[in-house]
C-alpha cells in the first residue's frame, strides 16, 4: 500500500477543516427588509447555523463555505410575522354553524401563512397543554401566552364557563397572582370591559397592582380595553400594551401623551370587528384564495356558503370604522408603537388568515407599507421584549422569515403571496401543512344543510312522558342564577333563583329544542296551562332564522290558580337588540320560559316556582 505524500495529507486536512467550519445553510441573492430604514437591502447572502443568522454578506463578496446553498434569485425576505392576540381554544367559526378544530390546525395555519410568533391572551389549561405537547413533536410557531386572564366578578372572560382569575376584592390578588406565576406565563392579561357602562370592572387599584407585579416579574402587561376612558385607566395602571384599540370614538391629546410617556403599544385588532361584515358585504375573506388552502373545506363551507347577517353590535362597529382608522393614523404620526393582533378564534377571524386580514385593515387605515411590516414584525418583538433576537433579519437573530417574489413596499398584498417560510433556519413544507389541515376534520354538525320542517302536532308537551326540557341560566355567562326542574304527576315544576345581575342581566328558566323544525303555519298561536310564579315571565319562540338570541317573545302574567292562556303568533315580538327577522310559523325550533332582571336592578323575585301542565298550538 502506497504511503500518502505530504501534499496529499495537507489537502485532506484542509478539506476536513473547511468542512468543519462550513455553515449549515447559506441563502444567496436575497433582499432583506430593513425596519429602521423601511427598505430592502441589496442582494445579500444569509448564513444560518443552529437556527440563528450568524453572518450576512453582500452577494458581491466572496462567499464562505456552507453545507447547503440556496439561490433565492432576488426574492424579498421579511422577518416572520407576529400575531399578538389569538385564542387557540376557538376556531373562527360562526355561531350559526359552530365548528371546533384542535390546536394543531391553528399552528399549521399560522406557519403556512408566515406567522412564526403568536400570543395567546386567554385559553384554558387543557388548550395550552395541547399546544405545549405539539411544540415538542412538530415545528410550531413560537408561543407566548397569558393563560388565564384577570377580571372582575361577572366580567368579560367569565362568560365562557371556564377558569378566570376573578378579583372580588384587593386581598384576592396575592393568591391569584401566585397561580398566574405557577403557569410560567410570558405575559399578563387583564380586562377592563363595562359593556357600554352597564357593568362593573376591575378598580384602578386592582389594575395598578397587577401592573406593578407584572413589571417586577418582567412580564408584558396587556389590558383589554374598548373605550377612551378605559384606555387611559389602563395606561395609568402600567399597561405595556392595549389589547384592542379605541374603535368607536376619537382619541384625544391626553390619550396620545399617555401612550407616548408610558411607551405603550397600540394593538387595534381592527379585523375582528370588521371581518364578519366584510365577508357579508364584499366576500373579502373568501375571495383571498391565496390564504385559504390551509382552511378545511368544511369550515370554508360553514363560513362562506351562507353568511349570516352580522348582529347589531358588529354592524354598529363596522359603521364606526372611520374612528378606528383615524385613531391609528393619529397615533402613528405621534410616534406611538403600533403592532398587529387579530383576536383569532372569533367568528370569521381565523388563525393565520386573521393576521393577514389585520394587515389589510391597517392598509385601509392609511399606514404606509413599511409601517405595516414593522407593525407585524419588529414592533411585536419590541412589545414582547424579544427584539434583541426576533423581529428583524440581522446577525444574531432567529432565522424566522418569509420569502416573497414581489416587493411588499410597493404592494402590501405581496405579504399574502408567500413563496417560502423558514422557522429557525428550517424551510417549512407548506404543502404538507395544507394537506394535513384538510385531513383534520372540524368537529361540528353539517353546515347550511337544507332541513325540512315537519308538520307540527297540536300538542308540544303534555308531560305524560320523560322530561324534554332543559335548564337555562346566566351561569354559562359567569352569573349566579340557577334552575331546577321537577317532573311529577304530569306537571313540570320550574324552580328558579336569580343572582346579582351582571352586565347582561340575570336570568333563569327552561327551554325545549325540537329535533326537527316545526311547521306550525296551520295554527294561530301557542296555548299553555300553568299556575304559579310571583312575577311576570317571558315566553319565547325559537325561529330558525334568528341567530343572535333576539327571539320572538311575549311577557305573560303570574297566576295563583291554574289558567289556560292562548297567545297568538302575532303578539310575539323581537326585543330589537338583534337583527330583525320576518316572522314565519313554518320553522319553529323550540320554546323558552325565562325569569329575568336587568343590569342595575334587584331581582324582582330571587326565588320563584312555576308549574306547567300542558303546552301546544291552537
Amino acid at each position: 500500500m502506497a504511503t500518502p505524500t505530504i501534499k496529499a495529507l495537507s489537502a485532506v486536512i484542509f478539506a476536513l477543516s473547511s468542512n468543519a467550519m462550513a455553515t449549515e445553510l447559506r441563502i444567496d441573492n436575497v433582499k432583506l427588509y430593513q425596519p429602521a430604514e423601511q427598505m430592502f437591502s441589496a442582494p445579500t447572502s444569509i448564513y444560518i447555523e443552529h437556527g440563528n443568522i450568524v453572518k450576512l454578506l453582500p452577494s458581491t463578496h466572496k462567499q464562505k463555505v456552507a453545507d447547503h446553498v440556496i439561490d433565492a434569485k432576488g426574492q424579498f425576505a421579511v422577518a416572520g410575522l407576529m400575531d399578538l392576540h389569538v385564542h387557540l381554544g376557538s376556531s373562527g367559526s360562526n355561531y350559526t354553524n359552530f365548528q371546533y378544530l384542535p390546536v394543531e390546525a391553528h399552528f399549521n395555519a399560522n406557519l403556512y401563512l408566515g406567522v412564526t410568533d403568536i400570543v395567546d391572551l386567554f385559553s384554558f389549561d387543557n388548550v395550552l397543554t395541547e399546544a405545549k405537547q405539539l411544540q415538542q413533536t412538530q415545528t410550531s410557531p413560537n408561543l407566548f401566552y397569558a393563560g388565564t386572564l384577570f377580571t372582575n366578578p361577572g366580567g368579560h372572560g367569565t362568560q365562557f364557563g371556564g377558569k378566570a382569575y376573578v378579583i372580588n376584592q384587593d386581598s384576592d390578588i396575592e393568591a391569584l397572582w401566585q397561580q398566574h406565576l405557577a403557569t410560567n406565563p410570558h405575559v399578563t392579561k387583564a380586562v377592563i370591559e363595562s359593556f357600554g357602562g352597564m357593568g362593573n370592572t376591575l378598580t384602578d387599584t386592582q389594575l395598578a397592582e397587577l401592573g406593578k407585579r407584572s413589571k417586577a416579574a418582567n412580564l408584558p402587561y396587556f389590558v383589554h380595553v374598548s373605550t377612551l376612558a378605559d384606555g387611559k385607566r389602563a395606561i395609568k395602571a402600567g399597561a405595556s400594551a392595549l389589547a384592542h384599540g379605541i374603535n368607536g370614538e376619537d382619541i384625544d391629546a391626553e390619550f396620545i401623551e399617555l401612550m407616548l410617556s408610558h411607551n405603550v403599544t397600540y394593538i387595534p385588532t381592527l379585523a375582528v370587528y370588521h371581518n364578519h361584515a366584510s365577508e357579508s358585504e364584499h366576500q373579502q375573506i373568501s375571495h383571498q384564495t391565496e390564504l385559504l388552502p390551509v382552511l378545511h373545506k368544511k369550515l370554508q363551507g360553514c363560513l362562506f356558503d351562507k353568511v349570516p347577517e352580522p348582529n347589531v353590535w358588529f354592524k354598529t362597529m363596522w359603521q364606526k370604522r372611520a374612528h378606528a382608522y383615524q385613531n391609528i393614523v393619529k397615533l402613528h404620526k405621534a410616534g406611538v408603537t403600533i403592532a398587529t393582533g387579530s383576536d383569532a378564534g372569533n367568528p370569521y377571524t381565523l388563525h393565520g388568515i386573521g393576521l393577514h386580514n389585520e394587515i389589510d385593515a391597517l392598509a385601509m387605515a392609511g399606514l404606509a407599507n413599511g409601517e405595516i411590516i414593522n407593525a407585524a414584525t419588529i414592533n411585536g418583538a419590541t412589545t414582547l421584549a424579544v427584539d434583541d433576537k426576533q423581529g428583524q433579519l440581522a446577525q444574531g437573530y432567529k432565522a424566522n422569515f418569509i420569502l416573497l417574489n414581489e416587493n411588499p413596499l410597493q404592494n402590501i398584498n405581496a405579504l399574502h403571496h408567500i413563496n417560502a417560510v423558514y422557522k429557525e433556519g428550517v424551510k417549512i413544507n407548506r404543502e404538507q401543512l395544507a394537506e394535513r389541515n384538510q385531513i383534520i376534520q372540524p368537529v361540528g354538525q353539517e353546515c347550511n344543510a337544507n332541513i325540512t320542517s315537519q308538520t307540527a302536532q297540536a300538542v308540544i308537551d303534555n308531560f305524560n312522558d320523560k322530561n324534554q326540557w332543559l335548564t337555562v341560566s346566566d351561569s354559562a355567562m359567569g352569573g349566579g342564577s340557577a334552575t331546577e326542574l321537577v317532573l311529577k304527576d304530569k306537571v313540570l315544576t320550574v324552580k328558579t333563583s336569580l343572582g346579582k345581575p351582571t352586565h347582561f342581566g340575570a336570568w333563569a328558566g327552561t327551554e325545549i329544542r325540537f329535533k326537527q323544525p316545526n311547521d306550525a303555519s296551520n295554527f294561530d298561536g301557542v296555548a299553555l296551562t300553568y299556575k304559579g310564579s310571583k312575577a311576570p315571565f317571558t315566553l319565547s319562540i325559537y325561529h330558525s332564522e334568528v341567530q343572535d338570541w333576539d327571539h320572538f317573545s311575549k311577557m305573560l302574567p303570574a297566576s295563583e290558580d291554574w289558567t289556560t292562556v292562548k297567545v297568538p303568533f302575532s303578539e310575539f315580538k323581537q326585543f330589537g337588540f338583534g337583527n330583525k327577522v320576518q316572522w314565519s310559523a313554518k320553522s319553529i325550533t323550540g320554546l323558552n320560559f325565562v325569569w329575568r332582571s336587568m343590569p342595575g336592578t334587584p331581582p324582582p323575585v330571587p326565588n320563584n316556582e312555576f308549574h306547567l301542565k300542558s303546552i301546544g298550538y291552537f
